[in-house]
């Protein structure tokens, strides 16, 4: 099907060809092979950054440039000036390019789905090369180590944010949805003794307090622009306030697959309250959750470039960043999955318990999880250009790691053994206790902990490529390039061997009231349903924590934890071969790109009783053709068509493919990785019709097509595996993937941007994506409708922007007890106002998340809640300046 769709375009172009014969013979492109250098006549094109503009129409425009010079399907966000970009989240500016969406679990956007597939099924590349990338303690998408956190990019070293959604065999492998290549700035392409600075102020709604911000960015070339520097230093200081309702999942009334059901069972419950013949499920839980973090980064970017004459270039980039990330989450929520013994009232409903009622017995916890996470990051780039006549070469060779994981999460958690009652009520529960929280000398401290799990990615790089033109028919340039890359993602997991807990019932136990830490704010939970005793409870000081536990013997004294602990070699040899051709009316390319990937996977199997593990090494192989085809036909000056096939690989999520598992010690749930995992393969097609109705707009309509086979799904499996809180072998409600299934993804995406009138203009889309998987379920972070609205004005010293952007419902994975975890549909209303003082300073306000929305996931169906959480508004102030 993909081969007979390339032929019959390639007949199609040979035709066209053979009636411009005459024309043969006329200068074709030379130099770089950049899509940018050819026009839409697959001409030489005019280069972009011949004159300099400013502002967000600039950017715009810039950016519909980019799209309409490009061979593949293209989408682009350019930097407003230098050192400027649009938003302070790069996330957050691609969600307004069509097809295009982010999770904001946390408020931003930080992980970026593209034509409707999973965050980890697409690739950043940073100047066309891998950045490393690692995980803060307590990150809920820890698993997605694939994908990307944008919110660890600093905004002011890009000069391009370019999306690929159609690959080109030149362009490194591992992406379904689409590719993202971050380019940033080279010193000769800027002015002389350029210095650009921002220092700015952000406020968080939630936390009611703000830090500072600042970055320069100065850039130095020689006189005879042979040579140049580029430097930038960034400090970023956010504040992340986020509190909400949490439910960990549902179980089923008389499971017969469950023996905790049965009679005598933590799961049974008495035929008073639920008939044996009754079925459905009910709610594990009701938690309140305040999560806290304050996420500072110091980074550094550099860039080197030396070219002595024309025909040689040579280009160093170095990026470090330090993310420091500590983070504290506080939960305190009654739990009754295993204590079913207990109920005084609860009952099915329609197959759903909605309320109950628990005796004196029932327990409620206060957990306290402060966690010292450190992100470190490095990169360091080398690229050599030649340009000979009628031919280029080009070297690269690289580094990048990347450092984080936890660096010791402490841990506490309090029990109270009093009555309560619940009830769901919309989207997440209502809970009331007979004993406050706010009595502290009632929490008996129960469990303890601390944790230290360091994560590592690093990869090393050498690239070759080379060019010829030519005059072969339609064909103008060949291209072909060899790649080596050695990457290697692992982690170390370790837990101290802290003593048991006094038992709570003895006659002098101790309480949460020397570990208090105030009471929550007044602000807790508001705009969420809750009761008095849900909003106001006595919290655990963080500090009290840390001094507590390093206080007690055992706290230096560190223990191996072998399910926590992994470490995979991943060692791909890619070759390519790629055929540019262009005509009167058309251009494109034809290529193929060949990948051999060996991974070494070694970590730990779980023996089946103690705290016994053997070590486990699997060895795997695998091969691909990747064939990529790229058309583009100019219908009229104005009217560009495009259609594109190929087909593509992603590998899977590194923790997926290890026998690593984590495990939720109370609530025995865990996640584990299956080392026989294969990758995702798909054939893509995808063509879009682009009116360009003034130099300065667009309309257009874009089709996509996404057939993928060996889509990893998962599956809730009980597994018996060492408890590290109880110190005994527990059975595991255990979530596992494997290769299962079949997916097709085909969807719709319509854009327009265009001035209206008087320096007002419009830049939308939206975009219509289907799923179909074998199973019935949707693919993760696939919404079905998304649309973005962002009117803007910009005339005189004003800029005024508004971004609207919603999407609905969508798949995001299996979370605990097999639970099918979708979010609701979700708006994000966005402002920013500019002011030019002069051509030297602006004064800007952006505020983010102005309607306060409530992130709410569910299982399955929106009566089923699982979390609710508010993030608040964001604020942020700044001063830019340019010398």
């Amino acid at each position: 099907m993909l081969s007979a769709a390339i032929a019959a375009t390639l007949m199609l172009s040979a035709h066209a060809w053979s009636q411009d014969a005459a024309n043969a013979n006329q200068a074709q492109p030379n130099g770089p092979t950049q899509d940018a250098k050819r026009n839409t006549n697959g001409k030489p094109a005019q280069t972009l950054t011949a004159v300099t503009v400013t502002g967000y129409r600039a950017s715009l425009e810039k950016s519909l440039d980019i799209k309409r010079n490009a061979d593949s399907i293209v989408d682009a966000i350019t930097a407003e000036d230098v050192g400027k970009f649009p938003d302070n989240n790069v996330a957050e500016s691609l969600s307004h390019l069509p097809g295009i969406t982010v999770d904001r679990t946390f408020g931003e956007g930080e992980r970026v789905s593209i034509l409707g597939t999973d965050p980890a099924l697409n690739r950043l590349l940073l100047n066309g090369q891998t950045l490393a990338s690692t995980n803060w303690a307590g990150d809920p998408d820890n698993p997605d180590s694939r994908s990307f956190d944008y919110t660890m990019l600093s905004p002011q070293i890009i000069g391009t944010a370019e999306v690929y959604k159609t690959p080109q065999a030149r362009i490194d492998e591992g992406s379904i949805g689409g590719t993202v290549i971050v380019n940033t700035r080279r010193p000769l392409d800027l002015k002389a003794n350029t210095l650009t600075g921002t220092v700015s102020y952000g406020y968080n709604g939630n936390a009611e307090r703000g830090k500072p911000n600042a970055s320069l960015l100065y850039s130095w070339k020689n006189a005879d622009d042979s040579f140049g520097i580029l430097g930038t230093l960034m400090h970023d200081d956010r504040i992340v306030d986020r509190y909400g309702t949490e439910i960990f999942g549902y179980q089923e009334f008389n499971d017969p697959a469950d023996a905790s059901a049965r009679p005598g069972g933590n799961h049974y419950f008495p035929p008073s309250q639920v008939s044996p013949d009754a079925h459905g499920m009910y709610p594990t839980s009701a938690n309140t959750a305040w999560f806290q973090q304050q996420r500072k980064r110091n980074g550094v970017q550099t860039g080197i470039e030396w070219k002595p004459n024309k025909n040689f270039d040579l280009n160093f980039t170095g990026l470090y960043s330090q993310d420091n990330l500590n983070n504290y989450n506080q939960s305190r929520y009654a739990y009754w999955g295993d204590n079913a013994q207990d109920a005084l009232a609860i009952g099915p409903d329609n197959g759903l318990a909605t309320s109950g009622s628990y005796g004196p017995g029932a327990p409620t916890h206060l957990d306290g999880y402060y966690r010292n996470t450190k992100i470190k990051t490095e990169s360091f780039h080398l690229r050599a250009d030649w340009y000979g006549e009628g031919w280029d070469a080009s070297g690269q060779i690289g580094y990048t790691q990347s450092r984080g994981g936890s660096d010791g999460i402490y841990f506490l958690s309090f029990k109270t053994l009093a009555p309560y009652n619940w009830t769901l009520n919309g989207h997440g529960p209502l809970i009331n206790y007979d004993v406050p929280g706010t009595d502290a000398e009632a929490a008996n401290l129960d469990a303890d902990g601390l944790n230290y799990a360091p994560t590592y990615d690093r990869e090393r790089y050498a690239q070759f490529d080379f060019s010829h033109d030519l005059n072969l028919g339609p064909f103008t340039q060949i291209q072909a390039g060899i790649k080596a890359t050695n990457h290697a993602n692992d982690q170390n997991d370790y837990n101290s061997n802290l003593p048991s807990i006094q038992d709570p019932n003895s006659a002098d136990p101790l309480t949460l009231a020397p570990f208090a830490g105030g009471s929550t704010p007044d602000n807790f939970l508001s705009g969420l349903p809750s009761t008095p005793t849900m909003r106001d409870w006595t919290t655990i000081g963080s500090g009290a924590i840390q001094s507590y536990i390093n206080s007690l013997p055992g706290a230096n004294d560190l223990s191996f934890v072998p399910s926590g602990s992994y470490s995979i070699q991943e060692h791909a040899r890619a070759a390519y071969v790629q055929g540019n051709f262009s005509g009167d009316k058309y251009r494109g390319n034809v290529g193929v790109r060949y990948v051999y990937t060996r991974d070494t996977v070694d970590g730990y199997t779980y023996l089946g009783s103690g705290n016994q593990y053997a070590p486990l090494s699997v060895a795997h192989s695998y091969h691909d053709w990747l064939p990529s085809f790229n058309f583009a036909y100019n219908i009229t000056d104005d009217l560009l068509w495009r259609f594109a096939a190929a087909k593509v690989i992603a590998r899977p999520r590194f923790q997926n493919m290890t026998p690593y598992v984590a495990t939720q010690d109370i609530s025995l749930t865990a996640s584990g990785g299956n080392p026989d995992l294969k990758p995702y393969k798909s054939t893509n097609f995808d063509s879009s019709l682009e009116y360009y109705f003034t130099p300065k707009s667009i309309l257009s309509a874009e089709l996509f097509f996404r057939k993928i086979s060996q889509y990893i799904l998962y599956q809730t499996v009980l597994e018996p595996l060492y408890n590290n809180t109880l110190h005994e072998t527990s059975l595991y409600q255990t979530t596992l993937p494997i290769n299962a299934s079949n997916a097709k993804v085909k969807g719709l995406s319509l854009t327009y941007q265009g001035d209206i009138w008087g320096g007002f203009g419009v830049y939308a889309n939206y975009t219509y994506s289907q799923a179909d998987t074998v199973n019935g379920y949707n693919l993760p972070y696939n919404s079905k409708n998304a649309y973005n609205l962002t009117p803007y004005y910009e005339q005189g010293p004003w800029t005024i922007r508004v971004n609207l952007g919603w999407r609905s419902p969508y798949f995001t994975q299996i979370g605990s007890i097999g639970a099918k975890q979708m979010a609701d549909a979700y708006t994000e209303l966005d402002a920013s106002v500019a002011y030019q003082i002069n051509d030297h300073l602006q004064v800007a306000f952006n505020a983010t998340n102005l309607l306060n929305e409530t992130y709410y996931a569910y299982d399955n169906t929106p009566n089923t809640p699982l979390n609710t959480y508010k993030n608040g508004r964001s604020y942020m102030v700044s001063l830019n300046f340019k010398l």
